[in-house]
């Protein structure tokens, strides 16, 4: 799909730059979420992560969550970690396959290691929030098993529904070895960067009818 207004994107990317934890209702989906902007190349080039949940979302608990990013066309593979670093938490891997097409790819891995596919975050690609033009592309993607997984000890960890979150992402220019396979091999990330995501301000008191509608 394409954008119909360069421009938008253009406003949307200034102010994903100018305003940590942007709040942003993305006309495509009807969502709202909160907006960073992630610096890979010092010549401004970065690309922007966004976050909506639902609004009745419970701490220590599992909830679906809605990950938007707009990318730029010079980035091989973007990945988005949902604990704040690479090892032993789910991973979003994210690709443009050989028509273009958005591949996305569940990872985990257990060190600092090639991650491998995985199957404790499950996601479904939105159409509607889905697209690209000349300069960037964009994914939206619906996530079940990002806001809660059991580690290695045991334990659980829980993301926060009112509060910040350390998410962290990865930048490689060079794309997956089979780039329309999502259990492709990955070429090493040239960057890497962390950042606090607001959750709280990401709520949406329609977010299941929404996403309902938008998966169906």
């Amino acid at each position: 799909m394409k954008w119909s207004s360069i421009v938008g994107l253009a406003a949307a990317v200034a102010t994903a730059q100018s305003t940590p934890n942007a709040i942003v209702r993305d006309p495509d989906t009807g969502l709202t979420f909160t907006s960073n902007f992630q610096l890979y190349k010092a010549d401004g080039r970065g690309i922007t992560f966004r976050v909506a949940i639902p609004e009745n979302a419970e701490s220590y608990t599992s909830f679906d969550v809605v990950v938007q990013a707009i990318i730029p066309n010079d980035v091989g593979w973007a990945g988005l970690a949902w604990g704040g670093s690479m090892p032993r938490n789910p991973l979003l891997v994210a690709w443009r396959g050989s028509s273009n097409n958005v591949v996305l790819s569940g990872r985990m891995a257990n060190g600092y290691v090639m991650p491998q596919p995985s199957n404790v975050a499950q996601y479904t690609l939105i159409p509607a929030g889905t697209k690209s033009n000349g300069t960037h592309w964009q994914y939206t993607a619906l996530c079940r098993g990002c806001t809660a997984w059991q580690q290695t000890n045991g334990a659980y960890r829980y993301l926060s529904p009112r509060g910040g979150n350390r998410l962290a992402f990865a930048y490689s220019p060079s794309r997956p070895f089979d780039a329309n396979n999502p259990s492709s091999s990955i070429p090493i990330h040239e960057v890497h960067g962390y950042w606090s995501q607001d959750f709280a301000a990401a709520r949406n008191p329609d977010f299941e009818n929404i996403v309902s509608r938008l998966t169906s």
